[in-house]
């Protein structure tokens, strides 16, 4: 380097030549392979800015800056103004020498109230004029940038933790190598378990296929019923976790009015994650809607003109977004439930098993936390490498879905989005046509089919996922029975054969009575009553006949 630099101001005598050390470790080309052009370019610029000479802030707290100057110690006490135009801010000025404390306001956006109170400091008390005047200017500039960034950090909270820094180019090769591995869904369902997602192998993939359409041309919504504490909340965060960070909106309670006040642009290419959709009230639930269907806010609101007068006027909000919300709700009011797909939580003991097993096994450090999270990792690259495509499926019209299915309009709808989703993942490996739309394959309908087919059947079945697994388990409890289907049965029986709480087994008992699957044959309202099953409805007969009919379609294909 020493020879180098001699060579150099040989040739340029006159051209200032600066080092700069590089993290503890690293070695320029070591820097290059692990994180790329951008963070040399990053390194090289922040020495060029004021805190790499030495001139740096301290943020003491939300509401004291410390910066320590040649002439002074200061102290800007308070928030920094919100307006752009003008930095009136409370300093405290420690002098070096005497250790006096003196306390000023001054906007440090005007040079003549710096001079003066410079000039006025340096008479009173001593303190040099132009060393004084140099740490004004020179913490006017830090203060600007500092503003700037807290501005940038609200607009953009996520961007300073998950950002497109960690999509290096050797990240991005890798990325784009895993797209175009054969198997693709299989792979992507492999990632999934391995980043912490056990069981549900149905529900993951149909959820991460829903969620990864949040920046495409076809955004999808899903919604997962369960009962309390059966996992809901646990399988869509770890499906969000799974997804970009950045462009991940974590819910836990929208206000009626507080998704019209997002910026213009705020709502676009984003996931959202609502974890209990029955906290939101009735606005919320509307404005919501409408974020999925219109995707965009609109209000009318009134303000004052240039002139002083009230006037009313439109805000609009644009809104492109997939969302992932859970719910304990069997019945969810039929606008919200049309606009997404439902998946019910597996809620049998072989899934609970399942999960206390890997919780042991993180617990006795069998299972590494490494491997869960370069799993997340590449899956998030992935998503940061796909590119928003229009997609043609010239199979659309070769699929028909049962009839037998609510709100099958919406339900096809959302399953076209759902082959389509399909192929702008495997885009890497399809053609495109005349137009630059991908053009859609067998394959991609016969995956979409297989992982989208327990969505079909919730929205084929009269009871919520919860209510049929409850149901199904209650039919063969009685069929165990010596009296076989006579056989009548208390809730506590049940409650307690199934290891229910009350208030659940209530509810699902309930449910079932209203829609007449069963019926309370004996007993009062202060003694209890016994039930029978009245109705022996046969869902794995009818999952077949669905199942060996969208085969036969796809033969035909």
């Amino acid at each position: 380097m020493k020879d180098t630099i001699t060579q150099i101001q040989s040739v340029h005598p006159n051209i200032p030549i600066s080092e700069i050390q590089l993290p503890d470790g690293h070695s320029l080309n070591d820097m290059w392979v692990s994180y790329g052009r951008d963070a040399i370019s990053e390194l090289i610029n922040d020495y060029q800015k004021p805190e790499a000479k030495g001139a740096s802030l301290e943020i003491i707290s939300e509401y004291k800056i410390g910066f320590n100057g040649k002439a002074a110690t200061y102290l800007v006490i308070g928030q920094l103004p919100n307006d752009l135009g003008n930095m009136r801010v409370t300093l405290q000025i420690i002098d070096k020498q005497a250790q006096r404390k003196h306390r000023a306001k001054v906007d440090l956006f005007d040079f003549m109230s710096v001079q003066n109170q410079c000039r006025e400091l340096s008479d009173k008390h001593g303190i040099e004029y132009n060393l004084l005047e140099a740490d004004l200017l020179v913490l006017t500039d830090l203060l600007e940038q500092h503003r700037e960034q807290l501005f940038e950090s609200e607009a953009n909270p996520l961007t300073d933790r998950y950002s497109e820094k960690e999509l290096t180019p050797k990240a991005s090769e890798k990325a784009v190598e895993f797209l175009t591995s054969k198997d693709l869904i299989r792979n992507i369902d492999k990632l999934l378990e391995q980043s912490g997602i056990i069981g549900e192998e149905a529900n993951r993939m149909l959820l991460f296929i829903t969620a990864s359409s949040y920046k495409m041309p076809y955004p999808l919504h899903g919604m997962v019923q369960g009962t309390s504490g059966g996992g809901k909340s646990h399988l869509i965060n770890a499906v969000g976790q799974c997804m970009p960070q950045e462009d991940l909106l974590d819910m836990t309670r929208i206000t009626p009015k507080s998704l019209y006040y997002y910026r213009k642009k705020e709502l676009t290419n984003k996931l959202v994650i609502v974890q209990d959709f029955d906290g939101l009230d009735e606005d919320a639930q509307y404005a919501f809607r409408e974020m999925q269907s219109n995707k965009r806010l609109s209000t009318s609101t009134a303000g004052k003109d240039m002139l002083g007068n009230t006037r009313s006027k439109l805000v609009e909000i644009e809104t492109h977004i997939a969302s992932l919300v859970a719910t304990t709700k069997s019945e969810v009011y039929l606008d919200n439930m049309s606009r997404s797909v439902l998946l019910g939580i597996d809620e049998s003991e072989e899934q609970t098993l399942r999960i206390i097993k890997r919780q042991n096994q993180k617990k006795a450090g069998i299972t590494s936390e490494e491997t869960e999270h370069e799993a997340k990792q590449l899956l998030r690259n992935c998503m940061r490498v796909l590119k928003s495509h229009k997609v043609v499926n010239p199979l659309a019209d070769k699929i028909m879905l049962p009839l037998d299915a609510r709100m099958l309009r919406r339900l096809n709808d959302q399953f076209q989005d759902f082959v389509a989703q399909i192929t702008i993942l495997h885009q890497y490996q399809r053609k495109t046509d005349s137009y630059g739309r991908l053009i859609a394959t067998k394959d991609d309908v016969r995956m979409a089919v297989d992982v989208f087919f327990s969505a079909i059947m919730l929205k084929v079945d009269e009871l919520d996922g919860s209510t049929r697994q409850f149901f199904d388990r209650l039919k063969e409890y009685v069929k165990s029975q010596t009296a076989g289907t006579t056989y009548k049965f208390t809730q506590r029986e049940i409650r307690q054969a199934m290891k229910l709480p009350k208030t659940t087994g209530f509810k699902l008992t309930t449910i079932l009575q209203e829609l007449e699957y069963i019926q309370a044959v004996e007993g009062s309202a202060n003694k209890g009553f016994k039930y029978v099953v009245s109705y022996w409805d046969n869902q794995e007969k009818l999952k077949a006949k669905i199942k060996e009919d969208l085969k036969k379609q796809l033969e035909t294909l």
